[in-house]
């Protein structure tokens, strides 16, 4: 059967066999119109973390723009020297045409309310300033939310909404950036992150010191339970002990870590992520039993995947140079379906995407900012392809899913974020850094030839007011000079900056090597051909034979790796589609894609949420430029026809007149006629859906 496919308002999220994707939140708005859930829109609710539903409504927990927060981070690297904060945020916006909004630091996340029935959106709470919503969990009658915040020094807590309507800190604690991972195990809610109450062991923490051992003092890791006669009462059953040196990593102490990052529970085991520097770690526990060595709080904890199991190391690429973080996977994460365990990926992409931006912002405002040290995390993130592994319950290892692996490589995919299951299938979201990338490879990727006229004269204004605020920092014959550099460099290079279109794609190369040996080549040949004995020709000689040494000797200064990690990381961006890709699987095996761009939304660079329900599967997407968006996809049923009144329907047994020039795909194509293979096309400005 041919799906009927519905969607709400202008905006076309995916038309496929078998199920129906709508926009809910903002369904009249497209590509780089405000949204962010609420009515009218908000650009700071950029990313829906997660989603929980009681009754008629659907609770999302969410995040302010913390692509805007990075850049005020940053800012202090330029600020310090004089640049003014505002005269920062020209560059970034020349850079990325105003994509990403100037950030309101006074302001925390908000938990946002949704009715199924009515449609409607609404705050019903607001965090504290830069405090953010990574989780939200059904328990009972009750919904419960945990905290995040980029300061380590913040108060970290789990937040309950009751069935009156109100909130209550129920645990709070710092010495962690987050509260996110959480299961229900043998009848109880557990949490897990940090527990500041936890007790360290100071003599000991001494002689591990002066061994050698340790560096500092550990992040008070913890897995709680939650009594249930009383919601402020959650009991250690893991402590920064059972963890091994993992408490002690440098990650744990960034603004990028957690120090438990998921919870799930397989064969009477509760499993936890943790992320390590190392590559990520996977532990495992459950009340002891006889023959195990119980922790004081009676329970038994193991590593099973990580540096000192001795059977899995799935955190560990095989990426080679770089430091440790640009060649292994920082975080993973775990989730079970159809009662087997799987694990999956995150790299962290931020950095990279962090040491780019900080180095193109140190070009343009005039220091010496070599490519190949500012690309170095970006391009060796990209060439480790994201992954998902299937615990193997027999041997115990984790093993490699490659069809999976086919589907990553040689794409701007970052990270896997999310699984959800809904109607007997695994859902499995990226985060696809393609728009990110493609700021810093917008000379070379084609980006800018697809902007609308309106997009081209903003951005015209945004490099006007960039280089006018340059401008009066350097002096005219400063300027004059580095327009001269610049034009000169074009005319040198343009003879070895060359493309080839090899199946389809469009590739750039530098052809340094070439380059060099050239020139090189033409001081040698003069070499050769002296051959006079007079003063003067050894003299001649003797300057060739210097300008050859010369000029080996810049080829050597020169970025050339820098050129080249360049050049990889603008290929990808520019054969890939941006926006988070979205796949389903009911054995594992084989996938079928359900979008490759974000929905066709390019910004919507990642889908971190998944929540089934009765009427489908809600989807939530993070937007860290126009807002967060909400959808719902729901599988068509045989005999379901389900909302088809906004579209025109033909048949092709009764379409009688074929139209030439009126037919077009999804995506704009033109087709040579009217379309013989059913699916949804647009002909005379409507969408239509063919049956067969």
């Amino acid at each position: 059967m041919i799906a009927a496919i519905s969607f709400c308002g202008t905006m076309n999220a995916h038309a496929d066999d078998g199920y129906t994707v709508k926009r809910i939140s903002n369904p009249d708005r497209t590509e780089r119109q405000v949204d962010g859930l609420m009515p009218g829109g908000d650009r700071e609710n950029s990313y829906t973390w997660r989603m929980a539903m009681r009754g008629d409504y659907i609770y999302i927990a969410t995040t302010r723009n913390i692509a805007s927060a990075l850049v005020n981070l940053y800012a202090p690297n330029f600020t310090a020297s004089g640049m003014s904060l505002d005269d920062f945020w020209k560059l970034i916006d020349a850079v990325d045409n105003g994509d990403i909004p100037r950030n309101d630091a006074n302001e925390g996340a908000n938990i946002i309310e949704y009715n199924r029935k009515t449609g409607d959106f609404r705050v019903v709470y607001t965090g504290e300033a830069g405090i953010y919503y990574r989780m939200a969990v059904t328990y009972g009658d009750n919904v419960y939310f945990g905290s995040y915040s980029a300061n380590p020094d913040a108060e970290q807590y789990i937040l309950k909404l009751d069935t009156e309507g109100e909130f209550t800190k129920v645990f709070t604690t710092k010495n962690s950036i987050s509260l996110r991972a959480n299961c229900e195990y043998d009848g109880h809610l557990f949490f897990a992150g940090a527990d500041d109450r936890t007790e360290i062991d100071e003599t000991q923490l001494l002689m591990d010191m002066l061994a050698g051992k340790i560096s500092g003092y550990p992040v008070k890791m913890a897995v709680m339970r939650k009594s249930n006669d009383d919601d402020t009462v959650w009991e250690r059953v893991a402590d920064y002990k059972d963890f091994g040196m993992i408490p002690y990593d440098k990650i744990m102490s960034s603004w990028a870590g957690c120090p438990i990052w998921e919870l799930a529970t397989h064969n009477g085991y509760i499993y936890a992520t943790a992320p390590s520097t190392q590559g990520f770690v996977i532990f495992r526990g459950h009340p002891a039993t006889g023959g195990e060595t119980a922790n004081e709080y009676g329970w038994y904890w193991e590593e099973v995947a990580g540096l000192n199991n001795g059977i899995n190391n799935p955190g560990l690429s095989t990426v080679k140079g770089g430091e440790p973080g640009t060649m292994r996977s920082l975080i993973g994460s775990v989730y079970e379906f159809n009662g087997q365990l799987y694990a999956y990926n995150f790299d962290h992409s931020f950095g990279g995407e962090a040491a780019a931006f900080a180095g193109i912002m140190q070009k343009m405002a005039g220091y010496d900012a070599k490519a190949n040290n500012y690309l170095e995390y970006m391009h060796n993130s990209l060439k480790n392809p994201q992954k998902i592994w299937r615990l193997n319950d027999e041997t115990g290892k984790f093993e490699e899913l490659k069809n999976f692996t086919k589907l990553m490589k040689g794409t701007t995919n970052e990270y896997i974020w999310r699984m959800g299951e809904y109607d007997g299938q695994l859902y499995i979201s990226t985060m696809d850094a393609g728009i990110f990338y493609g700021y810093i490879t917008q000379l070379t990727n084609g980006s800018l030839l697809k902007m609308t006229p309106e997009e081209a004269k903003t951005k015209l204004q945004y490099v006007y007011d960039a280089v006018s605020m340059l401008a009066k920092k350097k002096s005219s014959q400063e300027i004059a000079d580095l327009k001269e550099k610049l034009e000169m460099l074009s005319l040198f290079l343009g003879n070895y900056l060359t493309y080839g279109n090899e199946d389809g794609k469009v590739n750039f190369e530098f052809k340094y090597k070439e380059l060099f040996e050239s020139i090189v080549l033409s001081v040698e040949l003069q070499i050769l051909t002296m051959d006079g004995d007079s003063l003067a020709d050894k003299l001649v000689l003797a300057a060739l034979k210097k300008a050859k040494e010369e000029l080996l000797a810049l080829a050597d200064k020169i970025d050339v790796e820098g050129a080249k990690k360049y050049l990889y990381i603008n290929n990808l961006v520019k054969n890939n589609e941006w926006g988070f890709d979205l796949f389903r699987t009911s054995d594992g095996e084989e996938f079928e894609t359900i979008t490759r761009n974000g929905f066709n939304d390019k910004y919507n660079y990642g889908c971190p949420s998944f929540l089934a329900t009765e009427e489908g599967l809600y989807i939530g997407t993070c937007n860290p430029f126009y807002g967060g968006q909400l959808y719902l996809l729901t599988n068509n049923k045989e005999g379901d026809t389900a909302k088809i009144e906004a579209l025109d329907i033909i048949n092709i047994k009764d379409q009688k007149e074929v139209v030439e020039d009126g037919w077009h795909d999804l995506q704009g194509r033109q087709l040579d006629g009217t379309p013989t293979r059913p699916g949804v096309y647009l002909h005379n400005g409507k969408k239509v859906i063919v049956h067969p």
